[in-house]
């Protein structure tokens, strides 16, 4: 009797909860600076589908930023902003086409810069995947017909660095330039994908760990996990852009609000339904309705931007033959301490023994004195919690979070579940490198868009010859 008051209590603080929960998102949503898609100063772009950027960190020749320095944008649109005491700047563009970032000829010599301007070229089909960095530490071109354009960088470039270059004086030698430049790098291009997998399966192991818990000690595959890593990135920049918190606390809060919302999950959609004993079938239906209603509601109040969770484009810097900034280090040593701290939950604590119990077998659980209900409720939490966590580390090191991110990922969730086994959480981690792995090397044979579905032939393959995956247990059938 007591159990069942305890569960109607929190059924009914749940229901409680839920109005609370919309009235905030109703909120935030009405206090949201609308966003303009016209050339802009802004302290910081991040690329959607209706907008790219243009920007960079305006250093000299010691790496040293430079402050209150004007630069104009001209092209298509065109704009003026300032330097900012770290020397950040960036302007948001809605047109596709040549842009050229100048500076006053004076501020450059005074610096050593070897150009006052420098262009970018911006493909309307591009938006939404790259921005466009600008470097003054190369000189102009000598006249638009160049084929080489001085400004023009990857995203992982620095502004400002003493480094020089010189325009070809036919199109015969520019292509053989280019040639042994890129036989040249190729080698480094090889370890830079190879880093970027790793970090990339570590963040997608953050998420697919929790997903493989669920899975072991209720036997559901949720398709709304996605969405939980969805939320978390929209409730970090909620607390870096609209509360303007620090991005610590930010993290936290968005940490607390996924764990909630997975304690109400449970306690409102899926325990009832345990109860009913519905099955886990019916129960998936459940999470596909739940996925579309959340990618919804979140499109809702944040729109289909990509929502950036920091405020100022971190300096990059080469470790070895990678190239690389500060943010995406922390990021994936975070991933990592929360995975080890995951594993020693479940090998060391009495309630981690109880949680591979009930994964290998609830009845015989149940039977020998263990609260399976308690213990699924844990699981939720925790599982949801580490997803809106993923979602704040994958907000940071892909520069931004969208309403459909999640649901983006999910089927290398899927895939990186099924692949280690269903039901182990060493496996969803040892899956998702895999699957991080060989979908960014892929990128340097395959076009990048495709990067994806090699990930899910590499799936697909280990599965004809494995069915149960990397450390999946062998089950009797009959």
């Amino acid at each position: 009797m007591t159990a069942v008051t305890s569960s109607v209590r929190r059924h009914r603080l749940g229901l409680l909860l839920l109005p609370a929960i919309f009235a905030l998102l109703m909120a935030l949503s009405i206090t949201m600076p609308s966003r303009a898609f016209a050339a802009e100063a802004v302290s910081t772009c991040n690329p959607t589908a209706t907008n790219g950027c243009v920007n960079g960190i305006l250093q000299d020749a010691n790496k040293q930023p430079i402050a209150n320095v004007e630069l104009k944008l001209s092209g298509k649109e065109s704009a003026t902003t300032t330097t900012d005491a770290q020397g950040n700047w960036a302007f948001s563009v809605s047109a596709d086409g040549k842009y050229t970032v100048t500076m006053d000829e004076s501020v450059a010599k005074q610096y050593g810069l070897k150009a006052a301007s420098a262009q970018v070229e911006i493909e309307k089909n591009s938006f939404d995947k790259a921005r466009q960095v600008v470097r003054f530490d190369k000189p102009a071109p000598a006249s638009s017909d160049s084929s080489a354009s001085s400004g023009s960088s990857s995203a992982n470039g620095s502004a400002g660095s003493s480094g020089s270059s010189s325009s070809s004086s036919s199109s015969d030698s520019a292509t053989g330039a280019n040639g042994s430049a890129a036989g040249a790098n190729i080698g480094k291009r090889v370890w830079q994908q190879l880093f970027s997998g790793i970090i990339f399966g570590l963040m997608l192991g953050l998420m697919s760990v929790g997903m493989n818990l669920v899975y072991g000690t209720t036997g559901l595959s949720s398709f709304s996990h996605g969405e939980q890593v969805s939320l978390g990135g929209l409730m970090a920049y909620v607390g870096t852009q609209i509360l303007h918190w620090p991005l610590i606390p930010s993290a936290i809060f968005a940490v607390l609000i996924g764990a909630l919302t997975g304690w109400i999950q449970n306690e409102l959609i899926w325990a009832p339904l345990r109860r009913k004993r519905v099955g886990t079938m019916q129960q998936m239906i459940v999470t596909i309705g739940l996925s579309m209603a959340l990618q919804y509601t979140f499109q809702f109040f944040f729109g289909g931007e990509i929502m950036g969770i920091t405020k100022s484009v971190p300096a990059s810097f080469n470790l070895g033959p990678v190239t690389t900034d500060m943010p995406t280090l922390t990021s994936a040593g975070i991933a990592i301490v929360v995975i080890i701290g995951v594993s020693f939950f479940l090998y060391r604590t009495r309630l981690g023994r109880a949680t591979r119990a009930v994964s290998d077998n609830a009845a015989l659980a149940a039977a020998s004195g263990i609260n399976v209900e308690q213990v699924v409720r844990i699981v939720w939490i925790l599982s949801c919690g580490m997803a809106a966590l993923s979602g704040v580390l994958l907000g940071i090191y892909l520069n931004g979070i969208s309403w459909n991110t999640g649901a983006t990922l999910l089927l290398l969730m899927f895939a990186a579940v099924t692949l280690g086994g269903l039901g182990t959480a060493n496996g969803a981690l040892v899956g998702s490198l895999i699957i991080g792995i060989v979908a960014d090397m892929s990128s340097l044979i395959i076009p990048n868009d495709m990067r994806y579905a090699s990930a899910l032939a590499i799936l697909i393959i280990v599965l004809l010859i494995r069915p149960q995956g990397i450390f999946g247990k062998q089950q009797r059938v009959g």
